[in-house]
């Protein structure tokens, strides 16, 4: 198989095996425990201030067309209605147990490279995640809601090799200093060392 197919493949297998994956590092999606009552993940995200969402992934030509891909993701939506901001983080990253590798990246902001072309994605890259949803630079997609008809509706986002998932700009912004939609820091269920 050549390379370009290989990581296709692999992104595709990623993106909608992504949920599976994070599931099973650390049952995330098992429900929190929260002063002696059961939590959901969505719950979670709502006891934190965001608001939980079902997003699908997309593929994106060049020209914009969209093409939903398989699987969903409960994702949770923080936004600053003052400054017009919001960040997304899946549902399942932010209730963990344990720390996953999008709250890791978030809090401890490694440091990581720019490039030409989109910022986020070469930062999300530096740091070993992927924003790619195809084997081609003028590639894209990322997550929206289901029927979605323009990129407008789509968030892109990084995701790691466990499965969790993250706002691109927005984890770019927050290792520049810049808060988008909310703090994180403190909203994460685990203790992030």
């Amino acid at each position: 198989m050549k390379r370009s197919h290989a990581l296709a493949a692999g992104v595709l297998l990623l993106v909608s095996g992504g949920a599976a994956a994070a599931q099973a590092a650390d049952s995330s999606d098992a429900p929190a425990r929260t002063a002696g009552h059961t939590v959901s993940a969505a719950r979670w995200c709502e006891q934190q201030g965001g608001h939980a969402v079902t997003r699908v992934p997309y593929y994106a030509t060049a020209g914009g067309t969209l093409s939903p891909l398989g699987g969903e993701r409960e994702m949770c939506v923080f936004t600053d209605t003052k400054k017009k901001t919001k960040i997304m983080i899946s549902a399942d990253s932010l209730a963990s147990k344990t720390p996953t590798l999008a709250a890791l990246a978030y809090v401890r902001k490694p440091a990581g490279p720019s490039g030409p072309g989109n910022p986020s994605v070469a930062y999300c890259q530096g740091i070993n995640g992927t924003a790619m949803f195809g084997n081609r630079p003028t590639d894209s997609g990322g997550w929206g809601p289901e029927g979605a008809t323009s990129t407008d509706q789509i968030m892109g986002t990084c995701m790691f090799a466990d499965g969790s998932v993250i706002d691109a700009w927005g984890l770019k912004y927050h290792q520049g200093g810049v808060i988008r939609g909310a703090d994180l820091t403190e909203k994460f269920r685990a203790d992030i060392p």
